[in-house]
């Protein structure tokens, strides 16, 4: 059954829906989904999925009541609607922070401000995720080694005692290492926020050495450069946040994992503002 939260635009999860419906009911038409939203136009669903028609909030709540959603997919569907429909970048900011809001989200730990001993060096977080698919047993030479750039041994054990004791990883029976929690975002107030940014550039620092030590074939690397608002500009702060959610949720179900990565993406100003 195909799933409202994985759609960023209406009409394509409409489209969807009624594939989904056809393929299961050869009697499944637009009429008979018009009929059942109690619409007067039967071919109305299908102008709406080819965008010559939209939808209002009368509308809205009619084919949801016919498509059976619930009260969260309700508010969401609706959303998404004004969002893919909305005229200004103000009004589509606003609604796609409604639809970030509502989508069910994963299990996401914040990181406790007295634990931000972990972003002090770029390689504890790299260790928290090597230690899950790496079996080192105890030998952080080769742990060490393991990483890019290679750090000490002495670096490897302090970063894996440093990680027990913030209570980021644990032992099972066995001996091996788990991650206590496996998603983890950070939430720094004002007067923290200089370690987390200095964590953040440690690992461009990582980046720049991937170009002179990495060939092309290992990493990726791609920019664009935009002339936008500032209004443009928040919103794709929201979306990029966005997508790193969605990478995360897709690196939650890798079952062959085998190596870490480091995803860094970079949103700045490279003029002055006309109105400075």
């Amino acid at each position: 059954m195909i799933n409202l939260f994985e759609y960023q635009n209406f009409r394509e999860y409409l489209k969807a829906y009624y594939l989904e419906q056809k393929a299961i009911r050869k009697s499944f038409s637009y009429r008979s989904l018009s009929e059942a939203a109690d619409l007067s136009a039967p071919s109305f669903v299908y102008h709406v999925i080819e965008g010559k028609r939209n939808l209002t909030k009368n509308s809205i709540m009619k084919i949801s009541r016919a498509l059976g959603h619930n009260r969260q997919e309700c508010d969401y569907f609706e959303n998404l609607v004004f969002f893919n429909q909305a005229q200004t970048v103000t009004e589509k900011t606003y609604y796609y922070s409604r639809i970030l809001e509502i989508r069910k989200p994963f299990d996401v730990k914040v990181v406790d401000e007295e634990k931000y001993e972990f972003y002090s060096r770029w390689y504890h977080s790299v260790i928290r995720e090597v230690i899950t698919f790496f079996d080192f047993r105890d030998d952080y030479s080769k742990l060490g080694a393991f990483l890019i750039p290679p750090i000490t041994a002495k670096q490897a054990r302090d970063s894996i005692k440093l990680l027990e004791r913030l209570n980021f990883i644990k032992r099972d029976e066995s001996g091996n290492y788990f991650q206590v929690n496996e998603h983890i975002e950070v939430k720094p107030s004002t007067p923290n926020a200089f370690m987390i940014e200095k964590f953040q550039m440690e690992m461009l620092e990582t980046a720049i050495q991937a170009y002179n030590k990495l060939p092309v074939s290992e990493r990726m690397s791609s920019s664009t450069t935009f002339s936008i608002s500032k209004e443009t500009f928040e919103l794709f702060k929201i979306k990029t946040r966005e997508f790193r959610r969605e990478l995360a949720e897709i690196a939650g179900v890798d079952t062959s994992v085998n190596r870490v990565y480091q995803f860094t993406m970079n949103l700045f100003p490279v003029s002055r503002s006309k109105n400075e």
